[in-house]
């Protein structure tokens, strides 16, 4: 029998992935969310531990559009919406932050914050909604999206040489082999979790129908993502894990971009070090009129610009200036999917902020490239 397992579910647990490899707390609530009016079941969840004044941790809602079908884009960017306004109006009367992650591994602060059933949520968080999409989304849907501060973001079609179809046709039969026909679990990983053993065969038997595929309950979603994690840590997979690490969410005025690259993220934690060292050096010779200006931003050149098969997203194919970049990033290169509506047609140049760790950033200045 097969597994029947939506695109758009698979597509939400890549974000997730995409997010963690970005340094989110992410991953699958095991419960539904408290809003004023009624109890969500949010599929994918990422959390943005924000350390700047005057601003509270971000919740991420995340939502994936991978369906053919754009008269549903504008419902779905409603409805998300609409969660949003409603979680928001949960916030408790007496001011609780989330904890500093200090000596915390990310697994358990998630499971504390999302795993038990909780009467109402304690937590002062700011509701944060992103779309991940691989296909044109309507228009009315990213005019209504930007209205209401929604943030949209392009993962690639192609993804370590193959389409994300191909990717979610292998997973779907790597799924289908976790339990095998004596009802035993083949995944090493599974096998040492024997708590998680008649959850992980009651989860495939539902995904084995049809009517009960997309039916999952908010705990099941839950293991269902841990299954996931185990069939992508096979060899098969390696490709794909390691383009996913290539993936890094960066910040272009305060929207979130998707930043494609061909190096280690140890290159880039070395260059950005490299820099930190090197801002102490200029550090004297700055003057009041450039304090809002990076110090010693690194140097990228854009070769081309191309519409992606969404006329909304612009691809930015770009190199390193080999002359103004740290030695570790001297072969860096990619692309930069970017909002139209983000981009001045004007500009000849913009400033990208990488985040790597805390409160340590890569800040990349692009040129454009002139013909």
């Amino acid at each position: 029998m097969s597994v029947y397992l939506p695109d758009n579910k698979l597509f939400e647990f890549i974000a997730a992935i995409i997010l963690r490899n970005n340094g989110y707390v992410a991953g699958v609530p095991r419960r539904l969310l408290g809003g004023r009016a009624t109890r969500h079941q949010v599929n994918v969840i990422g959390i943005d531990l924000n350390t700047s004044p005057f601003s509270l941790n971000n919740i991420i809602i995340v939502q994936a559009c991978r369906s053919e079908n754009n008269n549903l884009d504008l419902n779905l960017v409603r409805n998300l919406k609409a969660t949003l306004m409603d979680l928001e109006q949960t916030l408790p009367p007496q001011r609780e932050l989330i904890r500093d992650i200090v000596g915390t591994a990310r697994g358990d602060l998630f499971h504390r914050i999302y795993g038990k059933q909780k009467n109402r949520e304690k937590l002062t968080v700011n509701y944060v909604g992103n779309i991940f999409i691989n296909r044109p989304l309507s228009q009315h849907a990213w005019e209504y999206a930007n209205a209401h501060g929604i943030y949209v973001t392009y993962i690639p079609q192609t993804l370590a040489g193959n389409s994300l179809n191909h990717w979610f046709s292998v997973l779907r039969s790597h799924l289908n082999k976790v339990v095998d026909s004596h009802g035993e679990i083949t995944l090493p990983g599974l096998k040492k979790k024997e708590k998680k053993h008649q959850a992980v065969k009651e989860i495939i038997n539902l995904l084995r129908c049809k009517d009960t595929a997309d039916r999952l309950e908010a705990h099941q979603n839950h293991d269902l993502f841990t299954i996931i994690n185990e069939v992508i840590n096979q060899k098969e997979f390696a490709p794909l894990q390691n383009k996913l690490q290539q993936l890094a969410l960066a910040s272009m005025n305060g929207y979130p971009v998707v930043l494609e690259y061909n190096i280690t993220y140890r290159n880039l934690l070395e260059a950005a070090l490299i820099n930190l060292s090197e801002q102490f050096n200029r550090a004297k010779s700055i003057s009041q009129r450039t304090k809002y200006r990076s110090l010693n931003a690194v140097k990228f050149i854009i070769e081309n610009i191309n519409q992606t098969i969404d006329p909304n997203i612009t691809l930015l194919s770009y190199t390193a200036d080999s002359n103004k970049v740290p030695e570790p990033i001297k072969n860096m290169q990619g692309s930069l999917y970017v909002p139209t509506a983000v981009i001045d047609k004007r500009m000849t140049r913009f400033n990208l902020k990488l985040p790597l760790k805390t409160d340590i950033s890569l800040v990349a200045e692009f040129h454009i490239k002139q013909k």
